[in-house]
């Protein structure tokens, strides 16, 4: 998504200066829609996508390529990294709560 942002954004600031251009305009590095390509297209960039770690594109164009089991493979994998992050993040959340307990608890017993 945040791609497409960026591509547009880029054509957008072109402005009128493109505008009587009339060869076709190739952004490099605009992430490649699955849902108007060919299933061998399809495919080809969903096995792309999971070499670089993009398992949730990766799954969506194994869907358009026709290959169902390769893309329940993906989704599992991405929501498998997207869940690695969670638990770290409430970890990481879960061990400053300890410690600041631990400060109060601390505290208390020294007013005593």
């Amino acid at each position: 998504m945040r791609t497409w942002m960026v591509a547009f954004a880029l054509l957008s600031a072109a402005g009128t200066a493109a505008a009587d251009v009339q060869e076709p305009v190739v952004v490099v590095g605009a992430a490649q829609s699955c849902a108007d390509q060919t299933p061998a297209q399809a495919r080809w960039i969903a096995d792309k996508a999971a070499r670089e770690g993009e398992y949730q594109r990766a799954g969506e164009c194994y869907l358009v390529a026709g290959e169902h089991s390769l893309a329940d493979q993906a989704f599992v994998r991405a929501s498998a990294a997207q869940s690695k992050g969670d638990t770290s993040r409430r970890l990481a959340s879960n061990l400053t709560d300890i410690k600041a307990s631990a400060r109060q608890m601390k505290q208390a017993f020294q007013h005593r």
